[in-house]
């Protein structure tokens, strides 16, 4: 060997009249080393218990305030509805109906829709999960349990992620239920789309004032007060480079096409961008007549409240984008070219199931 490698140490020693030594040393240095004194007493108690007290609150304490400020995101309380609070209110008789959770707030939204729409046709108790992404942007009036409240269930699997599961048509209302899946088509709650557009999807306070206020000041400085608001929303990212599993971005044309429409059919019009992909959005969507604005924030809850502010939508492809036209009250521009037909993802998706028919077709 080269030779022998160094071996620190350190010693602490504690003397008969209290004081406390705390000593460094290696096996390479001659005499040398680093040594820290101090006396036990009032002041070193004060100084540890302080120091026990800010760890504690670090660990106990709630920051999400200023973890929102740093990730630009409006601070928001969870909205919360126990089972175990609320269970006296509910029939016991009635069966349950319970949904799992995959994928992110657009695939939560359509897991929560499905959930509803199906408790509304078999007369049952829907329970969400309370961990859900879409309980801090929603006053959801879902009682909120685990799936331990279901008693012996049926299990009900859809075989296609976006597309009718006609298996639900045979489900037994006299016994619990477990929908396992995506569940991800208008056909499962569309007969209650008021309600849950009025009473479901109901924003919290916080990010309905921000988006208000958001486009208050936009009109405000464009000088576009009673412009008709259209939001389009710009998915790229992942969609750009997995376009072997069937993710398609829409290409530029697309959406001068869209915007050429409602600027002849509605004449004073205001587009707001929102994107994942704001420098190809600034890049090739430009702001030629004064009438485009792109959103740069970065809060996912405040873009798509922006967005449900709008008359109208221009939406492109996944499930964040297809909710946020769902919940615009006005037309609905879709592309048509999402997801390619015989892919990964072209293969699990009936058209007719995933697109409301009301919703108009581009390309």
């Amino acid at each position: 060997m080269g030779g022998s490698q160094a071996v620190n140490r350190v010693q602490i020693s504690i003397s008969s009249n209290d004081d406390v030594s705390i000593t460094r040393s290696s096996t390479r240095s001659t005499g040398c080393g680093s040594m820290m004194k101090f006396k036990r007493g009032p002041r070193c108690y004060a100084l540890v218990g302080m120091l026990a007290f800010c760890m504690l609150v670090l660990y106990l304490g709630d920051f999400s305030y200023f973890f929102a400020i740093l990730n630009k995101k409006v601070h928001v309380e969870r909205h919360v509805l126990r089972w175990e609070d609320h269970q006296h209110k509910v029939d016991h008789r009635r069966p349950r109906i319970m949904i799992g959770t995959r994928g992110r707030m657009g695939n939560h939204m359509f897991q929560y829709a499905t959930l509803n729409g199906l408790a509304r046709r078999y007369n049952m108790t829907p329970i969400m999960l309370g961990t859900l992404d879409i309980l801090e942007v929603f006053k959801l009036p879902t009682l909120q349990g685990d799936f331990s409240l279901l008693r012996d269930p049926i299990t009900y699997t859809e075989q296609k992620a976006s597309a009718y599961n006609p298996g639900v048509d045979k489900i037994d209302p006299t016994r619990d239920v477990y929908l396992n899946g995506y569940y991800q088509s208008w056909k499962y709650h569309d007969h209650m789309r008021a309600e849950l557009l009025d009473k479901h999807f109901v924003l919290l306070d916080p990010i309905k004032e921000a988006a208000d206020r958001y486009i208050a000041s936009l009109l405000e400085k464009r000088n576009k007060q009673g412009a008709t608001l259209i939001a389009i929303h710009v998915r790229r990212g992942d969609f750009v480079r997995q376009r072997v599993k069937g993710y398609t971005a829409a290409p530029i044309p697309y959406y001068y096409r869209a915007m050429d429409y409602f600027r002849k059919k509605y004449g004073n019009v205001m587009f707001i961008i929102c994107t994942n992909d704001l420098v190809w959005a600034e890049t090739n969507l430009e702001d030629e007549g004064g009438d485009v604005h792109y959103s740069h924030e970065t809060d996912g809850a405040l873009d798509l409240a922006i967005m449900m502010a709008c008359n109208h939508m221009i939406i492109t492809s996944g499930s964040y984008s297809w909710w946020a036209g769902y919940l615009v009250r006005g037309e609905v521009i879709y592309y048509m070219g999402y997801p390619q037909p015989n892919t990964k993802i072209g293969n699990l998706t009936n058209r007719e199931d995933y697109y409301p028919p009301y919703w108009e077709g581009r390309w």
